[in-house]
């Protein structure tokens, strides 16, 4: 049993989240998923009965609960209450919702890219209304009922990191504090504080006397932040943020030496036909693969078949999307893209059912299909430093974070414009969560105000 902390850090991100703890002495990260371990996925299922799960634990229960169930069934269902029209000779009408009336669960994920949107919408839960502060808090609690049963006390006071910038730019940035911190609340926090990530990881991370920059690049975000220390002082002079995540990379993959075995470049007849545009855009994202898991659109590519779609490709598809196996391929990929930070080439392999995936990629190729994020990242550094009044030449160093700061083309990046910088890692997943728990991080990001 640690001894009685003092202050916790919580790094609530887009993919994963962590949470370390501060004892009087050092900062350590504990195991806040079973399974995964310091890195949980921000994942929530709730299920019928009311039960949740989060994190690993989650997507396990969730794709178990589907595995065997079939095609979903989707009826309309009343929502209590009429709709207007803009048109004033209109009548009102009852709302309805077309919605799978025999699932066993939902599942959440991305909670985070939802905080600053201007709708404040709010879902049915099997009959429960759900707004998001309330599906984040449900997060929240397994987080802090998880950390009482690892260190004997259930934390009251968190310093809880956000992004530089939230999906929806400036104007969003209050309503998802706002949102936030009432999901903090309603979670049993009594006192939260809010520090930039990237500002978080420049603590944790000792940097250097000078100007460094702090280059966070997660699974969902890219933050930067340019900070000045002086003697034990650590000053923030800039930050910066988009939305540039390690998930896009993994989604490129899938694009690449996947989907088109699940039938995304397919053309037949004379009219050169080929896939609906929302079933490609699927095939990457494995929550929105499971979801096209209805009778109706199964049938529908039983029928492309019959009019001359390729049968080997949508069968396979078929299947990935009727024995819910879009996670299990997103794993593949990713592992496959973890695999290119070390080596030239890596098979991406997977064979399930009619899905039948050996593809050769090489380095090369990842890097021509991630170009497009690469540009959008020097943007965003030529940025950060404008703000901060500094050349790339008086960076003394660079402190990456992140598991996706792995990537040797963002690393080759990093390299060539900060050629006169020592480029250094901090550790990939928890260096945020460490710095939110270690006293003196508020004032450093006071400064930035």
């Amino acid at each position: 049993m640690l001894p009685v902390p003092v202050r916790f850090g919580l790094d609530f991100g887009t993919s994963n989240t962590s949470l370390a703890v501060w004892d009087g002495e050092r900062s350590d990260v504990l195991p806040l998923d079973p399974i995964a371990g310091a890195a949980m996925p921000t994942v929530l299922y709730v299920r019928r009965d009311g039960s949740s799960s989060v994190g690993r634990p989650a997507i396990e229960t969730y794709l178990e609960d589907n595995r065997t169930r079939g095609p979903i069934k989707r009826e309309y269902l009343p929502l209590g209450f009429k709709m207007v029209s803009s048109n004033p000779f209109q009548k009102p009408v009852d709302a309805v919702i077309l919605t799978d009336v025999n699932s066993p669960g939902r599942l959440f994920q991305a909670l985070k890219t939802f905080l600053g949107d201007e709708l404040d919408v709010r879902t049915n839960v099997f009959g429960a209304e759900r707004g998001l502060e309330e599906l984040i808090a449900i997060v929240l609690a397994h987080v802090r009922d998880r950390v009482n049963a690892l260190v004997g006390t259930a934390p009251e006071e968190i310093t809880i990191g956000r992004p530089v910038e939230y999906i929806g730019g400036a104007a969003a940035e209050g309503r998802a504090l706002t949102r936030m911190r009432a999901a903090a609340e309603l979670a049993g926090f009594k006192e939260v504080r809010f520090v930039y990530e990237p500002v978080g990881a420049a603590h944790s991370a000792d940097i250097v006397r000078g100007t460094s920059l702090v280059f966070d690049f997660g699974g969902g975000t890219l933050d930067l932040a340019v900070v000045e220390r002086e003697e034990t002082q650590l000053r923030v002079l800039a930050t910066a943020g988009a939305g540039i995540g390690g998930d896009r990379c993994t989604e490129r993959l899938i694009d690449d030496a996947v989907a088109p075995r699940l039938g995304s470049r397919a053309e037949w007849g004379p009219k050169r036909l080929h896939l609906p545009a929302f079933i490609v855009n699927a095939l990457h994202d494995w929550h929105a693969l499971s979801a096209l898991n209805e009778k109706p659109l199964l049938e529908a590519l039983d029928e492309l078949v019959k009019q001359g779609a390729p049968r080997r490709e949508l069968e396979a598809l078929r299947d990935a999307i009727s024995l819910q196996l879009g996670y299990e391929i997103f794993l593949a990929a990713d592992t496959t893209k973890i695999d290119l930070s070390s080596v030239l080439a890596a098979i991406l392999s997977y064979h399930r059912a009619a899905i039948d995936v050996d593809a050769r990629l090489t380095r090369g190729r990842f890097e021509t299909l991630l170009a497009p994020l690469l540009r959008d990242t020097e943007t965003l550094l030529d940025a950060v430093l404008a703000k901060a009044g500094v050349v790339a030449e008086e960076v003394g160093e660079v402190v990456t974070t992140g598991g996706s700061s792995a990537i040797p083309a963002f690393r080759a990046l990093l390299a060539r414009k900060f050629a006169r910088s020592r480029v250094r890692d901090a550790a990939a997943f928890t260096s945020v969560a460490a710095g939110l728990a270690m006293p003196g991080v508020e004032e450093a990001a006071a400064a930035a105000r």
